[in-house]
């Protein structure tokens, strides 16, 4: 693991010609829009588990509750981020799109960076034991151990980083699940294989896109550890085919009904189209629009799973 220093006698190195402000540092350190997404699941999961009609004897859900687990999910996913970006600096800083990081350029010490991240994660863990559901704390737990520990040093040595953090990234829905029922049903297991599966095409369409940069920075992601572009486009596709089954598993288990089923099915079979077309035809247009395809597919998704609960 890349070692941690900061500068001398200072806590924040801050270059306010590269930043407008410190409070815009920190925003970018949290990742606002991922930490959107991640919250946004582990409602799906808080709903999907509060509608289940399972728990342990005499606990419901509440209100408390489902801030609590909102928002110690939010902490710990921040908390996590935060942690990646300390150890990551050095790459960062070779990469176009993430060189103007607040760590790579200086304009907050790595230092400072790890405290932010250590008190984010222990209050996001706290939050969740207190005022959720200590099997959602313990969830959080490991999910931030499996990204800043597991994932985040693996990304350096082999592709297989990214199946590894597949692993973290699903389960943010199963921590929102157990805030809400305290344990873990059969959705919160389905959640996470959804989520497992749509990171893979999800996140192999961006490792090509910056195939050169992750190249650069000497992060081994698939399209850099395998310059064969069909291994890259060979695991795009089976993850989207992968997806499929899910659109008939949830009905099967008496999880969802007739409007998910139907639904994941088309949204499952327009997915994979668009990775077929890149595999046929590989563009940076074309990979491109597999990235945002993926992007509507998760929520169009979980959507109808909430709709066929409700």
């Amino acid at each position: 693991m890349t070692q941690l220093t900061g500068r001398p006698r200072a806590t924040i190195a801050l270059n306010r010609a590269a930043a407008p402000s410190l409070a815009a540092d920190y925003l970018q350190l949290a990742k606002p829009r991922l930490t959107l997404m991640v919250v946004i699941t582990a409602l799906v999961g808080f709903a999907m588990g509060a509608t289940s009609g399972s728990g342990y004897p005499g606990v419901s859900w509440s209100l408390m509750a489902l801030v609590a687990t909102l928002g110690g999910t939010a902490l710990s996913c921040i908390g996590a981020g935060i942690f990646n970006q300390a150890i990551e600096r050095a790459t960062d800083a070779k990469m176009r799109r993430t060189m103007n990081r607040p760590l790579p350029t200086g304009r907050i010490s790595a230092r400072h960076a790890v405290v932010l991240a250590s008190g984010t994660c222990l209050a996001g863990v706290l939050v969740l034991a207190i005022w959720a559901a200590p099997i959602a704390a313990l969830l959080a737990a490991v999910t931030i151990a499996a990204y800043a520990l597991v994932y985040t040093p693996l990304k350096r040595i082999s592709s297989v980083a990214t199946i590894a953090g597949a692993f973290p990234g699903a389960l943010p829905p199963v921590i929102g699940y157990a805030g809400a029922t305290g344990w873990l049903g059969v959705e919160a297991f389905l959640l996470f294989a959804l989520m497992f599966l749509w990171q893979l095409p999800h996140f192999l369409s961006i490792a090509w896109m910056y195939r050169d940069e992750y190249a650069r920075a000497g992060i081994p992601v698939l399209p850099v550890e395998n310059p064969d572009p069909a291994g890259t486009f060979r695991q795009i596709v089976i993850g989207c085919l992968a997806l499929l089954p899910l659109g008939l598993l949830p009905v099967a288990v008496d999880v969802s009904g007739t409007v998910y089923l139907v639904g994941s099915l088309i949204f499952g079979a327009m997915f994979l189209a668009f990775g077929v077309a890149l595999a046929v035809g590989p563009t940076q247009r074309r990979a491109r629009a597999l990235f945002f395809a993926s992007l509507f597919y998760l929520p169009a998704v979980l959507t109808l799973m909430l709709i066929d609960r409700v």
